[in-house]
Protein backbone atom coordinates (compact mmCIF):
# COMPACT_ATOMS: atom_id res chain seq x y z
CA UNK A 1 0.00 0.00 0.00
CA UNK A 2 2.81 2.13 0.94
CA UNK A 3 4.71 1.45 -2.46
CA UNK A 4 1.79 2.44 -4.95
CA UNK A 5 1.05 5.41 -2.73
CA UNK A 6 4.37 6.93 -3.55
CA UNK A 7 3.73 6.66 -7.48
CA UNK A 8 1.36 9.22 -7.33
CA UNK A 9 3.54 11.51 -5.47
CA UNK A 10 6.67 10.49 -7.38
CA UNK A 11 4.44 11.86 -10.50
CA UNK A 12 3.51 14.94 -8.95
CA UNK A 13 6.95 16.01 -7.90
CA UNK A 14 8.19 15.48 -11.58
CA UNK A 15 5.45 17.56 -13.26
CA UNK A 16 5.14 20.61 -10.51
CA UNK A 17 8.90 21.59 -10.55
CA UNK A 18 8.52 24.46 -8.13
CA UNK A 19 12.65 25.47 -9.23
CA UNK A 20 11.60 25.76 -12.75
CA UNK A 21 8.69 28.22 -11.55
CA UNK A 22 11.07 30.40 -9.94
CA UNK A 23 13.55 30.81 -12.09
CA UNK A 24 10.98 31.67 -14.63
CA UNK A 25 9.35 34.28 -11.56
CA UNK A 26 13.53 35.27 -11.17
CA UNK A 27 13.47 36.13 -14.98
CA UNK A 28 10.56 38.04 -15.29
CA UNK A 29 11.51 40.31 -11.70
CA UNK A 30 14.82 40.75 -13.08
CA UNK A 31 13.90 41.87 -16.52
CA UNK A 32 11.11 44.62 -14.68
CA UNK A 33 13.65 46.22 -12.88
CA UNK A 34 16.28 46.39 -15.71
CA UNK A 35 12.91 48.39 -17.79
CA UNK A 36 12.15 50.26 -14.74
CA UNK A 37 16.25 51.39 -15.09
CA UNK A 38 16.30 52.21 -18.49
CA UNK A 39 14.81 55.70 -18.11
CA UNK A 40 15.50 59.07 -18.73
CA UNK A 41 16.19 60.95 -15.34
CA UNK A 42 16.44 57.49 -13.53
CA UNK A 43 16.48 57.48 -10.14
CA UNK A 44 18.11 53.58 -10.11
CA UNK A 45 20.81 55.09 -12.80
CA UNK A 46 22.91 57.81 -9.98
CA UNK A 47 25.00 58.96 -12.95
CA UNK A 48 22.07 60.81 -14.86
CA UNK A 49 23.31 63.01 -12.54
CA UNK A 50 24.93 64.27 -15.40
CA UNK A 51 22.33 63.88 -17.58
CA UNK A 52 20.53 60.96 -20.03
CA UNK A 53 22.33 60.84 -23.22
CA UNK A 54 21.36 57.65 -25.19
CA UNK A 55 24.32 56.02 -24.40
CA UNK A 56 24.08 56.67 -20.51
CA UNK A 57 20.93 54.73 -20.52
CA UNK A 58 21.98 52.08 -23.30
CA UNK A 59 19.79 49.70 -25.74
CA UNK A 60 16.44 49.22 -23.67
CA UNK A 61 15.91 52.27 -23.39
CA UNK A 62 12.82 52.73 -25.40
CA UNK A 63 11.43 50.43 -23.19
CA UNK A 64 12.06 52.03 -19.85
CA UNK A 65 9.57 52.36 -17.69
CA UNK A 66 8.99 55.69 -16.65
CA UNK A 67 8.48 55.13 -13.35
CA UNK A 68 11.47 54.64 -12.47
CA UNK A 69 12.20 58.85 -12.82
CA UNK A 70 9.78 59.49 -9.90
CA UNK A 71 9.95 59.45 -6.41
CA UNK A 72 8.54 55.59 -5.69
CA UNK A 73 11.22 54.27 -7.87
CA UNK A 74 13.49 52.89 -5.20
CA UNK A 75 10.76 51.58 -2.95
CA UNK A 76 9.35 49.75 -5.97
CA UNK A 77 13.16 48.62 -7.16
CA UNK A 78 13.71 47.39 -3.38
CA UNK A 79 10.00 45.45 -3.61
CA UNK A 80 11.42 44.14 -6.62
CA UNK A 81 15.11 42.70 -4.93
CA UNK A 82 13.15 41.43 -2.48
CA UNK A 83 11.15 38.99 -4.95
CA UNK A 84 14.20 37.93 -6.75
CA UNK A 85 15.78 37.05 -3.76
CA UNK A 86 12.89 34.53 -2.73
CA UNK A 87 12.87 33.20 -6.10
CA UNK A 88 16.42 32.86 -5.82
CA UNK A 89 16.30 30.87 -2.70
CA UNK A 90 13.70 28.99 -4.32
CA UNK A 91 16.12 28.22 -7.18
CA UNK A 92 18.89 27.06 -4.58
CA UNK A 93 16.64 24.90 -3.24
CA UNK A 94 15.15 23.18 -5.70
CA UNK A 95 17.75 23.15 -8.11
CA UNK A 96 17.09 19.59 -8.93
CA UNK A 97 14.42 20.17 -10.64
CA UNK A 98 15.94 22.98 -13.47
CA UNK A 99 17.01 21.57 -16.81
CA UNK A 100 20.36 21.82 -17.54
CA UNK A 101 19.47 23.19 -20.41
CA UNK A 102 16.87 26.07 -18.78
CA UNK A 103 19.79 27.07 -16.25
CA UNK A 104 22.41 27.46 -18.66
CA UNK A 105 20.01 29.54 -20.90
CA UNK A 106 18.99 31.95 -17.56
CA UNK A 107 23.06 32.27 -16.54
CA UNK A 108 23.25 33.32 -20.19
CA UNK A 109 20.67 35.51 -20.80
CA UNK A 110 19.95 37.15 -17.59
CA UNK A 111 24.06 38.15 -17.50
CA UNK A 112 23.01 39.40 -21.11
CA UNK A 113 20.32 41.58 -19.81
CA UNK A 114 22.11 43.30 -16.72
CA UNK A 115 25.04 43.65 -19.39
CA UNK A 116 22.54 45.75 -21.62
CA UNK A 117 21.16 47.71 -18.53
CA UNK A 118 22.17 50.96 -17.73
CA UNK A 119 25.13 51.32 -14.76
CA UNK A 120 22.43 50.21 -11.80
CA UNK A 121 22.49 52.32 -8.49
CA UNK A 122 26.57 53.19 -8.67
CA UNK A 123 28.70 55.54 -10.70
CA UNK A 124 31.95 53.56 -9.41
CA UNK A 125 32.19 52.84 -13.15
CA UNK A 126 32.43 56.17 -14.05
CA UNK A 127 35.19 56.55 -10.92
CA UNK A 128 37.33 53.89 -12.70
CA UNK A 129 37.39 56.40 -16.09
CA UNK A 130 38.39 59.10 -13.83
CA UNK A 131 41.33 57.85 -12.45
CA UNK A 132 42.47 56.51 -15.41
CA UNK A 133 41.84 59.71 -17.29
CA UNK A 134 43.45 61.80 -14.88
CA UNK A 135 46.66 59.47 -14.93
CA UNK A 136 46.45 59.01 -18.77
CA UNK A 137 45.00 62.62 -19.92
CA UNK A 138 46.24 64.77 -17.17
CA UNK A 139 49.14 63.42 -16.31
CA UNK A 140 47.96 62.97 -12.71
CA UNK A 141 48.74 60.57 -9.62
CA UNK A 142 45.21 58.95 -8.76
CA UNK A 143 46.10 57.91 -5.75
CA UNK A 144 47.56 61.29 -4.93
CA UNK A 145 44.57 63.85 -7.38
CA UNK A 146 40.91 63.05 -7.14
CA UNK A 147 38.41 63.58 -10.01
CA UNK A 148 37.40 67.11 -8.52
CA UNK A 149 41.13 68.39 -9.86
CA UNK A 150 39.83 68.09 -13.57
CA UNK A 151 36.29 69.36 -13.32
CA UNK A 152 35.91 70.10 -17.11
CA UNK A 153 36.86 66.81 -18.12
CA UNK A 154 34.42 64.52 -20.04
CA UNK A 155 33.88 62.24 -17.21
CA UNK A 156 33.15 64.58 -14.42
CA UNK A 157 29.65 65.26 -14.39
CA UNK A 158 28.89 61.27 -14.33
CA UNK A 159 31.40 60.15 -12.07
CA UNK A 160 31.00 59.14 -8.32
CA UNK A 161 33.35 60.18 -5.28
CA UNK A 162 34.53 63.11 -6.87
CA UNK A 163 36.49 64.36 -3.62
CA UNK A 164 38.62 60.91 -3.34
CA UNK A 165 41.61 59.40 -4.83
CA UNK A 166 41.89 55.88 -6.06
CA UNK A 167 41.47 52.73 -3.64
CA UNK A 168 42.10 50.07 -6.37
CA UNK A 169 44.37 48.57 -6.80
CA UNK A 170 48.20 49.72 -8.86
CA UNK A 171 47.88 47.22 -11.47
CA UNK A 172 44.12 47.58 -12.23
CA UNK A 173 44.05 51.13 -12.26
CA UNK A 174 47.09 50.69 -15.07
CA UNK A 175 45.16 48.53 -17.10
CA UNK A 176 42.34 50.94 -17.33
CA UNK A 177 44.28 53.27 -18.39
CA UNK A 178 43.98 51.94 -21.58
CA UNK A 179 40.03 53.32 -21.69
CA UNK A 180 41.11 56.73 -21.48
CA UNK A 181 42.03 56.50 -24.96
CA UNK A 182 38.55 56.27 -25.97
CA UNK A 183 35.23 57.86 -25.38
CA UNK A 184 33.73 58.18 -22.05
CA UNK A 185 30.52 56.19 -23.70
CA UNK A 186 32.56 53.50 -25.42
CA UNK A 187 34.59 53.11 -22.19
CA UNK A 188 31.43 52.39 -20.16
CA UNK A 189 30.40 49.86 -22.35
CA UNK A 190 33.79 48.33 -22.55
CA UNK A 191 33.32 48.16 -18.50
CA UNK A 192 29.99 46.80 -18.91
CA UNK A 193 30.82 43.96 -21.03
CA UNK A 194 34.19 43.26 -19.17
CA UNK A 195 32.00 42.76 -15.72
CA UNK A 196 29.52 40.63 -17.83
CA UNK A 197 31.78 38.26 -19.63
CA UNK A 198 33.79 38.01 -16.08
CA UNK A 199 30.75 37.56 -14.23
CA UNK A 200 29.90 34.35 -16.67
CA UNK A 201 33.42 33.34 -17.00
CA UNK A 202 33.26 32.82 -13.12
CA UNK A 203 30.10 30.59 -13.39
CA UNK A 204 31.81 28.37 -15.85
CA UNK A 205 34.66 27.86 -13.68
CA UNK A 206 32.42 27.42 -10.73
CA UNK A 207 30.66 24.59 -12.53
CA UNK A 208 33.59 23.00 -13.44
CA UNK A 209 35.48 22.98 -9.90
CA UNK A 210 32.04 21.88 -8.71
CA UNK A 211 31.84 18.44 -10.69
CA UNK A 212 35.66 18.09 -9.50
CA UNK A 213 34.54 18.84 -5.96
CA UNK A 214 31.24 16.05 -6.48
CA UNK A 215 29.21 18.48 -6.16
CA UNK A 216 25.87 19.16 -8.09
CA UNK A 217 27.55 21.48 -11.16
CA UNK A 218 23.91 22.95 -11.99
CA UNK A 219 23.44 24.34 -8.81
CA UNK A 220 26.94 25.34 -7.64
CA UNK A 221 26.33 27.09 -11.12
CA UNK A 222 23.10 28.95 -10.22
CA UNK A 223 24.46 30.21 -6.57
CA UNK A 224 26.94 32.38 -8.08
CA UNK A 225 25.54 33.15 -11.17
CA UNK A 226 21.76 33.95 -10.39
CA UNK A 227 22.35 36.37 -7.22
CA UNK A 228 20.90 39.71 -6.82
CA UNK A 229 23.83 41.60 -5.17
CA UNK A 230 26.14 39.89 -8.37
CA UNK A 231 23.55 40.80 -11.06
CA UNK A 232 22.23 44.21 -10.24
CA UNK A 233 25.50 45.84 -8.52
CA UNK A 234 28.18 43.74 -10.09
CA UNK A 235 27.30 43.12 -14.02
CA UNK A 236 24.60 45.93 -13.93
CA UNK A 237 27.27 48.60 -12.12
CA UNK A 238 30.17 47.07 -13.99
CA UNK A 239 32.09 46.77 -10.21
CA UNK A 240 35.50 45.30 -10.57
CA UNK A 241 34.13 42.30 -8.21
CA UNK A 242 33.49 40.76 -11.13
CA UNK A 243 37.15 40.06 -11.65
CA UNK A 244 37.58 39.40 -8.14
CA UNK A 245 35.06 36.60 -9.22
CA UNK A 246 37.01 35.65 -11.73
CA UNK A 247 40.00 35.08 -10.34
CA UNK A 248 38.53 33.72 -7.50
CA UNK A 249 37.05 31.05 -9.18
CA UNK A 250 40.29 30.53 -11.53
CA UNK A 251 41.48 29.47 -8.46
CA UNK A 252 39.02 27.39 -6.87
CA UNK A 253 39.27 25.22 -9.91
CA UNK A 254 42.78 25.56 -9.84
CA UNK A 255 42.67 23.99 -6.39
CA UNK A 256 39.73 21.27 -7.18
CA UNK A 257 41.84 19.96 -9.82
CA UNK A 258 45.18 19.62 -6.94
CA UNK A 259 47.24 22.34 -8.61
CA UNK A 260 47.31 23.93 -5.27
CA UNK A 261 50.53 26.52 -6.31
CA UNK A 262 48.45 27.76 -9.53
CA UNK A 263 45.50 28.59 -7.31
CA UNK A 264 47.47 30.26 -4.25
CA UNK A 265 48.44 32.18 -7.74
CA UNK A 266 45.64 33.25 -8.61
CA UNK A 267 43.93 34.06 -5.13
CA UNK A 268 46.87 36.43 -4.90
CA UNK A 269 46.54 38.40 -8.47
CA UNK A 270 42.87 39.04 -6.99
CA UNK A 271 44.06 41.31 -4.34
CA UNK A 272 45.92 43.13 -6.91
CA UNK A 273 42.19 44.33 -7.97
CA UNK A 274 41.11 45.06 -4.42
CA UNK A 275 43.29 44.01 -1.07
CA UNK A 276 40.37 42.07 0.61
CA UNK A 277 40.56 39.74 -2.26
CA UNK A 278 43.78 38.64 -0.19
CA UNK A 279 42.27 36.65 2.03
CA UNK A 280 41.40 33.34 0.28
CA UNK A 281 45.18 33.26 -0.25
CA UNK A 282 46.39 31.42 3.15
CA UNK A 283 43.72 29.28 3.41
CA UNK A 284 44.50 27.92 0.05
CA UNK A 285 48.16 27.33 1.26
CA UNK A 286 46.76 25.78 4.84
CA UNK A 287 45.08 23.48 2.94
CA UNK A 288 47.98 22.07 0.46
CA UNK A 289 49.06 19.16 0.56
CA UNK A 290 51.97 19.04 2.82
CA UNK A 291 54.94 19.12 0.27
CA UNK A 292 53.31 21.40 -1.71
CA UNK A 293 52.67 24.10 1.16
CA UNK A 294 55.89 25.94 0.55
CA UNK A 295 55.57 25.64 -3.27
CA UNK A 296 51.91 27.51 -3.06
CA UNK A 297 53.37 30.49 -0.43
CA UNK A 298 56.03 31.13 -2.93
CA UNK A 299 54.15 31.25 -5.88
CA UNK A 300 51.72 33.58 -3.78
CA UNK A 301 54.95 35.80 -2.63
CA UNK A 302 56.14 35.92 -6.31
CA UNK A 303 52.87 37.45 -7.66
CA UNK A 304 52.47 39.86 -5.08
CA UNK A 305 55.73 40.75 -5.62
CA UNK A 306 55.25 41.03 -8.73
CA UNK A 307 52.54 43.15 -8.43
CA UNK A 308 53.96 45.60 -6.16
CA UNK A 309 56.65 46.13 -8.75
CA UNK A 310 54.49 46.61 -11.18
CA UNK A 311 52.61 49.77 -8.83
CA UNK A 312 55.87 51.11 -8.27
CA UNK A 313 57.00 51.08 -11.62
CA UNK A 314 53.59 52.87 -12.82
CA UNK A 315 53.16 55.23 -9.90
CA UNK A 316 56.46 55.42 -7.69
CA UNK A 317 56.22 55.39 -3.38
CA UNK A 318 52.80 56.47 -4.20
CA UNK A 319 52.00 52.73 -5.41
CA UNK A 320 52.80 51.71 -1.68
CA UNK A 321 50.52 54.46 -0.18
CA UNK A 322 47.09 52.67 -1.64
CA UNK A 323 47.04 50.23 1.24
CA UNK A 324 46.87 53.94 3.23
CA UNK A 325 43.71 54.82 1.32
CA UNK A 326 42.40 51.18 1.66
CA UNK A 327 42.77 51.50 5.42
CA UNK A 328 41.25 54.95 5.54
CA UNK A 329 38.07 53.28 3.59
CA UNK A 330 38.22 51.38 6.48
CA UNK A 331 37.86 54.47 9.03
CA UNK A 332 34.65 55.01 7.31
CA UNK A 333 31.14 53.43 8.33
CA UNK A 334 28.62 52.59 6.09
CA UNK A 335 25.02 52.89 7.76
CA UNK A 336 24.26 48.82 7.11
CA UNK A 337 26.89 47.93 8.11
CA UNK A 338 26.83 45.74 11.61
CA UNK A 339 29.28 48.16 13.63
CA UNK A 340 27.36 51.25 12.86
CA UNK A 341 24.26 49.69 14.10
CA UNK A 342 26.06 48.21 16.76
CA UNK A 343 27.13 51.71 17.30
CA UNK A 344 24.03 52.76 16.89
CA UNK A 345 21.80 50.72 18.92
CA UNK A 346 24.61 51.75 22.04
CA UNK A 347 23.87 55.41 21.70
CA UNK A 348 20.74 55.33 21.94
CA UNK A 349 20.50 52.82 24.70
CA UNK A 350 23.47 54.86 26.72
CA UNK A 351 24.68 58.12 27.59
CA UNK A 352 26.48 59.71 24.68
CA UNK A 353 25.95 59.63 20.86
CA UNK A 354 26.53 56.73 18.53
CA UNK A 355 29.85 58.86 17.18
CA UNK A 356 31.06 57.82 20.70
CA UNK A 357 30.82 54.30 20.35
CA UNK A 358 32.16 53.90 16.73
CA UNK A 359 36.07 53.94 17.33
CA UNK A 360 35.56 50.97 20.28
CA UNK A 361 32.98 49.27 18.21
CA UNK A 362 35.23 48.37 15.18
CA UNK A 363 38.12 47.62 17.21
CA UNK A 364 35.32 45.24 19.01
CA UNK A 365 34.29 43.39 15.72
CA UNK A 366 38.20 43.92 14.16
CA UNK A 367 38.95 41.60 17.04
CA UNK A 368 37.00 39.60 16.37
CA UNK A 369 37.07 39.27 12.79
CA UNK A 370 40.78 38.22 13.48
CA UNK A 371 39.68 35.73 16.22
CA UNK A 372 37.50 33.83 13.99
CA UNK A 373 40.34 33.76 10.66
CA UNK A 374 43.18 32.59 13.13
CA UNK A 375 40.96 29.94 14.26
CA UNK A 376 39.20 28.88 11.24
CA UNK A 377 42.60 29.37 9.34
CA UNK A 378 43.86 26.55 11.96
CA UNK A 379 41.37 24.06 11.32
CA UNK A 380 42.26 24.89 7.90
CA UNK A 381 45.97 23.80 8.63
CA UNK A 382 44.61 20.46 10.20
CA UNK A 383 42.43 19.13 7.66
CA UNK A 384 39.46 21.05 7.03
CA UNK A 385 38.21 21.96 3.84
CA UNK A 386 40.14 25.19 2.48
CA UNK A 387 37.42 26.59 0.57
CA UNK A 388 34.42 26.03 3.44
CA UNK A 389 37.03 27.78 6.06
CA UNK A 390 37.69 30.78 3.70
CA UNK A 391 34.01 31.47 3.16
CA UNK A 392 33.29 30.98 6.08
CA UNK A 393 36.21 33.94 7.08
CA UNK A 394 34.98 36.10 4.32
CA UNK A 395 31.23 36.20 6.01
CA UNK A 396 32.90 36.96 8.94
CA UNK A 397 35.01 39.78 7.27
CA UNK A 398 31.64 41.87 6.02
CA UNK A 399 29.59 41.07 9.22
CA UNK A 400 32.65 42.98 11.01
CA UNK A 401 34.09 45.49 8.29
CA UNK A 402 33.02 48.63 9.17
CA UNK A 403 32.02 49.14 5.14
CA UNK A 404 29.48 47.57 3.44
CA UNK A 405 28.12 47.50 0.27
CA UNK A 406 25.96 45.20 -1.70
CA UNK A 407 28.82 44.30 -4.22
CA UNK A 408 31.28 42.62 -1.62
CA UNK A 409 29.22 39.92 -1.82
CA UNK A 410 30.63 38.86 -5.07
CA UNK A 411 33.78 38.01 -2.90
CA UNK A 412 31.34 35.55 -1.18
CA UNK A 413 29.31 33.36 -3.87
CA UNK A 414 31.64 31.33 -4.95
CA UNK A 415 32.90 29.96 -1.54
CA UNK A 416 29.55 29.53 -0.96
CA UNK A 417 28.96 27.28 -4.04
CA UNK A 418 31.54 25.30 -3.34
CA UNK A 419 31.91 25.05 0.07
CA UNK A 420 29.98 21.63 0.44
CA UNK A 421 28.37 23.72 3.68
CA UNK A 422 24.81 23.84 3.75
CA UNK A 423 25.01 26.77 6.30
CA UNK A 424 27.22 28.82 4.42
CA UNK A 425 24.83 28.76 1.48
CA UNK A 426 22.10 29.96 3.77
CA UNK A 427 24.62 32.59 5.72
CA UNK A 428 24.53 34.06 1.87
CA UNK A 429 21.65 34.59 1.74
CA UNK A 430 21.04 36.33 4.47
CA UNK A 431 23.84 38.31 3.97
CA UNK A 432 22.49 39.33 0.49
CA UNK A 433 19.23 39.59 2.21
CA UNK A 434 20.51 42.27 4.45
CA UNK A 435 22.65 44.41 1.98
CA UNK A 436 19.15 44.85 -0.35
CA UNK A 437 18.46 47.71 1.18
CA UNK A 438 22.05 49.61 0.40
CA UNK A 439 22.25 52.17 -2.31
CA UNK A 440 18.79 51.85 -3.36
CA UNK A 441 17.74 55.68 -3.53
CA UNK A 442 15.10 56.19 -1.15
Amino acid sequence: MTALAARPTARVRRHARPGLLALLVLAVVYGALVLLAATPGSRLVPATAGGSPDWLLGPLRPLGLSAGSRSPAGPLFYAGLWLALLAYAVVIARAHEIPRAAAVTALAGLHLLFALAPPLLSQDAFSYLAYARLGAVHGLDPYLAAPASVPADAVFAFAGSKEASSVYGPPFTLATYALAEVSVPVGLWVLKATAAAASLGAVVLVWRAAARRGLDPRAAALVVGLNPALLVHVVGGAHNEALILLLTASALRAHARGREARGATLATAAAAVKASAALLVPFLIAGARRHRRAGAALAAVAVALGALLIGLGGFGAEAVGWLDAVRENQARTSSFSLPYKTAELLGALLPGERLDFRGPVRLVYAAAFAAVAGWLLVRTWRGADPVAMAGWATLALLVCSAWLVPWYVAWLVPLAALGRSRPLVTATLALTAWTLAIAIPW
